[in-house]
């Protein structure tokens, strides 16, 4: 077994760095437009239960993840939306599972779309088979699980799996978007104590709501770095969708936020539609967006993210700064 360690930046890029020059050998490098097909693209949303969820939530609101109501975004005549996100799921269990990965990956052709997201629920290092986490970072680490029928598993980072699928849809002729996690209902206030989004106890008389400042990505925004440096490896286009909602919510404030989430994690339909309008937003922000031809009136409708939270990761372009 070689053992793993939480690996940043620096620690193990030679996996990355096989895939970026297997990429560009291949004549797919992300810069590239899409292949040419005359067929109608699918935009496939692999994600957790932040992208595909249902059912009933808080106060008798429904539960939905945003890859359900963005396919409205998008004219049906132009593009197909398949919500394949599974609740539940880490980078590492969606990769392995036949019905997540591998499944897409048989239905993947020339000039489709991968929107990737995830690092909810990759907090590990695993350590049995039944753990869904990944090992932390980037980098080439690996640890061996021991399945019930005595056979090995070889886990990898977040990274690994992250890159891996990317390079699979890449190989393909299909693009693939990162997209940071989700902003999660945790808010923090130097007055106040809050359980996600909910007091305590009674608000101290000089608690000022401007003060109110909500988590920005899970495992300390290390997931959304880490995104972003796999996107920035592999030359292919990231949106920070921790950090365009969390500014989008800080001026929402808490208590209205608060109403759009069933727990920490789940939104409720409204929720849904804004994080589905959010992820558009930094769609159409994209250097030349493919996506721009393929909206409904609705999704034209967006207002465009700004630049900052985008990077297209094309030669010569700026690296988008950390937690940003």
């Amino acid at each position: 077994m070689r053992n793993f360690k939480a690996a940043g930046l620096v620690a193990g890029l030679s996996f990355l760095a096989a895939l970026a020059a297997s990429a560009a050998a291949a004549g797919l490098a992300a810069t590239q437009p899409v292949a040419a097909t005359g067929k109608k693209p699918t935009i496939f949303v692999c994600g957790d239960s932040t992208a595909k969820n249902s059912g009933p939530g808080r106060n008798g609101g429904q539960i939905q993840g945003w890859g359900t109501p963005i396919a409205s975004l998008f004219d049906p005549n132009r593009a197909t939306v398949n919500n394949v996100g599974h609740a539940g799921t880490s980078s590492r269990t969606y990769y392995n599972n036949p019905g997540d990965w591998p499944s897409v990956l048989s239905k993947l052709k020339s000039g489709d779309f991968i929107l990737l997201v995830f690092g909810i629920n990759d907090g590990g290092p695993p350590r049995a088979v039944t753990d869904r986490g990944s090992i932390p970072g980037i980098g080439d680490d690996t640890v061996n699980l021991t399945r019930a029928d005595g056979t090995v598993e070889i886990a990898h980072t977040y990274g690994w799996y992250m890159s891996k699928m990317a390079a699979d849809a890449q190989a393909k002729g299909a693009r693939t978007v990162f997209l940071t996690v989700t902003a999660r209902n945790i808010w923090t206030n130097p007055k106040v104590k809050y359980t996600d989004a909910t007091p305590t106890g009674p608000l101290p008389a000089d608690y000022d709501p401007k003060q109110d400042k909500i988590e920005r990505g899970t495992a300390n925004g290390k997931y959304t770095q880490w995104t972003k440096d796999v996107a920035q490896k592999l030359k292919m286009p990231v949106f920070d969708l921790t950090n365009y909602c969390a500014d989008k919510y800080e001026v929402m404030g808490r208590e209205t936020v608060n109403k759009l989430y069933s727990d920490h994690n789940h939104t409720l339909i409204p929720g849904a539609e804004i994080v589905a309008e959010s992820v558009v937003a930094g769609l159409k922000a994209l250097k030349d967006s493919p996506f721009v031809p393929l909206l409904s009136d609705k999704g034209k409708g967006v207002a465009t993210a700004d630049v900052k939270y985008v990077s297209d990761n094309l030669p010569g372009a700026t690296t988008m700064p950390a937690g940003k």
